[in-house]
């Protein structure tokens, strides 16, 4: 049975979805990562996928509709399509990888997206929305964050800035979507951490409105370089978690 967090993660967790949200919509990147690498610290590994999915949804969700104007929606039929397969394909996988494996599983991934560029990399080898979608959503499942994959595609299609955050911000929102839908489909206890998502998401959703009126001024290098410090601090210990229980 997975049990259910204290009042130490409602604070911690609640300060952070708020702070990660923030950052992604000030920055375009790093906030579901840096949340992502945060939450195993209060929760048992098997929740912190399906509880990233639904903060991460509406943490997106806000985002876009706060400037639902800057995204370019001709992107959406062909990645809602590939997400769709790749969430139903997904769901066959669900609850066949241990605990462990799990946590050092994210624990790596998370560092490889943070200190690599083996996630962009597999993004530029991509061409087209449909199969980034695909690929997004089924490993979603499993490692949360995979949203580094689509940046490079959308910044090849000419985008300024502000409408690559908010057309990602579009994306991530159907993919985290389906991902929330997956798990319930899965029979994952949501109600049993209610409480928790609720708070989580009213910090996200504040994050992402005030993260907007930051996005011209945070200078960038210091941002991504203090998220990337942080990220690297709580990765390293999912990974020493997982290694010092075996």
């Amino acid at each position: 049975m997975i049990a259910a967090p204290g009042m130490e993660a409602f604070a911690s967790l609640s300060a952070a979805s708020f702070l990660t949200s923030l950052l992604t919509a000030a920055l375009g990147i790093g906030g579901g990562l840096g949340l992502l690498a945060v939450m195993p610290s209060f929760m048992p590994v098997a929740a912190v996928v399906p509880l990233h999915g639904i903060t991460q949804f509406v943490s997106n969700a806000s985002r876009f509709v706060f400037d639902f104007r800057q995204a370019d929606t001709r992107l959406l039929p062909a990645y809602l399509g590939g997400a769709c397969l790749g969430g139903g394909a997904g769901y066959f996988f669900i609850g066949q990888i241990p605990d462990l494996y799990l946590s050092a599983a994210l624990g790596g991934f998370i560092l490889l997206c943070t200190w690599t560029g083996l996630v962009r990399r597999l993004g530029k080898l991509l061409t087209n929305f449909f199969s980034i979608a695909f690929i997004q959503t089924f490993l979603s499942l499993f490692v949360a964050s995979v949203g580094l994959i689509s940046q490079p595609v959308l910044i090849k299609q000419g985008l300024s800035k502000n409408r690559v955050i908010v057309t990602h911000a579009m994306q991530m929102s159907v993919l985290h979507g389906l991902k929330v839908f997956v798990f319930v489909a899965a029979g994952f206890p949501f109600l049993r951490y209610w409480q928790l998502a609720a708070v989580m998401i009213a910090a996200s959703a504040a994050g992402s409105y005030f993260g907007g009126f930051f996005r011209d001024r945070i200078p960038e290098k210091l941002g991504v370089v203090a998220l990337k410090v942080g990220i690297t601090f709580f990765a390293c210990k999912m990974i020493a978690d997982a290694v010092l229980a075996t």
